[in-house]
């Protein structure tokens, strides 16, 4: 048997050992996580009880808890009965799980609990955690609970409870590679879309502690030109408001030009100004006009009707030029991190500006700083350049390319 399954087994094995009131399994994208709790959830149901099992939103509740405990439970053939009205499972012992999601963490109040499974607990409340252990009591004997989730770093609530060694919990360990059945090549498409850092949490299941934010000033080179022969877009955030009094600190209206000759990214101009609606048409069409057509356009198409509109009066007035308004799909630490993945191997070049400040003070600061308008354009023009074009090389390949 390969390591990395004895590994994972032994990890899997220890948690459900373990006699801790309070356990956590915590782990990276992929590691078995809902597995885990699944099982363990089953495997520690008397006859007759009652048990909870919880996720942040239903959709995930519906999509991962309980599909995986469903699934896991016919296979071991110890479900006898599932009430999807009601959301209850019934065991082959007689005991019951109710299914939940923690989205109003006060739906969690009610029922006197042997035992409960919170699955993504680095994504809930730490009010739902205080409401979910209150319940466990029934017949007046304390009850378990075992947390499955990725951590979110050591401000989290997850940390307090269970990375600080706490006499009455435990806390078990596997990463992505731990995981022997996911798909060949699985790991590796992840690891090059997030930066070390993100990588560390999302895929090693660290607890991680984010000093100001997700990039740093040294991987970003300044250099005089971008070179010959390169394909440009420039991104628009349209944060059509009026400049308002400091203290507000409303967005900007940011166009970001990214240029790309295939090896690497240029940040060639920034524009970035407070403007009401109809001085942002003005500003983007000079802008264009300055550019020139062979630069193409992308915009952020803002939610709602008043953002579609808006799109389409600037896609009329842009007749000509390559525009494309889509929304985007996705948070935007997602968004991101493709292009500050390739920030952190050197891929990613400021052309010398009296921006550059401004704009590396926002990037480092991504996602806690108080505005990311130049994060979220030059993610977007990189997202526009990668469709048609290759990705960058790496290093080694430029030492081959140039033998």
């Amino acid at each position: 048997m390969p390591q990395v399954t004895i590994q994972l087994y032994t990890t899997q094995a220890r948690f459900r050992q373990s006699d801790a009131l309070y356990r956590g399994f915590v782990g990276g994208r992929g590691s078995g996580k809902s597995f885990v709790g699944a099982y363990d959830l089953l495997r520690r149901a008397q006859p007759g009880r009652l048990y909870g099992a919880y996720a942040p939103t239903y959709p995930m509740l519906r999509d991962a808890a309980l599909r995986a405990f469903l699934d896991l439970g016919k296979r071991l053939r110890f479900i006898r009965q599932f009430n999807k009205s009601d959301m209850v499972a019934t065991l082959g012992n007689g005991a019951e799980v109710l299914f939940r999601s923690l989205d109003d963490p006060e739906r969690a109040r009610g029922p006197n609990l042997s035992g409960a499974w919170i699955d993504e607990a680095s994504l809930v409340d730490e009010a739902a955690w205080n409401i979910v252990i209150a319940c466990l009591r029934e017949r007046g004997e304390q009850g378990w609970l075992s947390a499955t989730f990725t951590p979110k770093g050591r401000d989290h609530w997850t940390y307090r409870v269970f990375g600080t060694q706490r006499p009455d919990t435990a806390l078990f360990h596997a990463t992505t590679r731990d995981n022997p059945f996911l798909p060949v090549g699985f790991y590796d498409a992840l690891r090059q879309q997030y930066t070390e850092t993100f990588a560390a949490q999302e895929l090693g299941g660290e607890f991680i502690d984010v000093v100001g934010g997700l990039a740093q000033r040294a991987w970003f080179e300044t250099v005089l030109v971008a070179p010959n022969h390169v394909r440009r877009v420039r991104a628009w955030d349209l944060a059509a408001t009026e400049k308002k009094l400091s203290k507000d600190d409303p967005d900007w209206t940011v166009g970001t030009l990214v240029a790309t000759d295939g090896r690497a990214f240029y940040i060639e101009d920034v524009v970035r100004e407070r403007l009401s609606p109809g001085a942002v048409e003005d500003l983007i069409y000079a802008t264009a006009e300055r550019d020139g057509r062979q630069v193409g356009i992308r915009l952020e198409q803002e939610p709602g009707s008043a953002g579609k509109i808006l799109a389409a009066a600037l896609i009329r007035g842009l007749a000509g030029y390559v525009v494309k308004a889509e929304p985007s799909t996705g948070d935007k630490v997602s968004r991101a991190l493709p292009f500050l993945a390739q920030a952190e191997a050197g891929n990613v070049k400021l052309v010398r500006a009296p921006w550059n400040g401004e704009w590396l003070a926002e990037m480092v600061a991504f996602p806690v700083g108080a505005h990311d308008d130049q994060v979220d354009t030059a993610a977007l023009a990189f997202s526009e350049l990668t469709h048609s074009v290759r990705p960058p090389l790496t290093p080694t390949q430029v030492q081959i390319r140039r033998r």
